[in-house]
């Protein structure tokens, strides 16, 4: 099946289903930085892609935890999406823990059910294929849970 969007351009069903989300949640994400840290390229541009609609600055993505540390030591994200399994069979365990030492809410991706080892300070845990709304859920709570008193104090 072939979807066109407003502009007259060929667009594909995955985008669609984020134009349908977006359209329905609107900029949920506005103001906050999220590091996308993703070795798929395809993954990676759908999340960015998905992100940056829903009103986030995305940062990124990096395939790799030279490149997310050279990133966040640039400018630190209010959150970060990471991948377990990076380039080159690289873990991200060691990223994950700099990120959350620092005091950045990492949601954690993985191809596979049974992820050990992770820090119980993880904002979530989310197996691939990753649905959008269950991302937007935990990135919001970590929104929420970030946000300064209404009082001022």
């Amino acid at each position: 099946m072939r979807y066109w969007g407003t502009t007259g351009r060929e667009v594909n069903a995955s985008d669609c289903c984020v134009i349908g989300l977006s359209t329905q949640l609107g900029s949920s994400l506005k103001g906050m930085r999220i590091l996308v840290v993703e070795d798929s390229w395809q993954v990676a541009v759908a999340l960015k892609r998905l992100l940056q609609t829903l009103g986030a600055e995305v940062v990124g993505p990096v395939a790799c935890t030279s490149d997310a540390e050279r990133a966040i030591s640039e400018r630190l994200p209010d959150a970060a999406i990471v991948d377990i399994n990076l380039r080159a069979g690289e873990r991200a365990y060691g990223l994950i823990d700099q990120l959350l030492d620092k005091g950045v809410r990492v949601v954690v991706t993985s191809g596979y059910s049974n992820i050990s080892n992770l820090p119980e300070k993880v904002a979530g845990i989310l197996q691939k294929p990753v649905e959008a709304a269950q991302l937007l859920n935990v990135l919001q709570t970590s929104k929420t849970d970030a946000a300064p008193p209404e009082d001022g104090s």
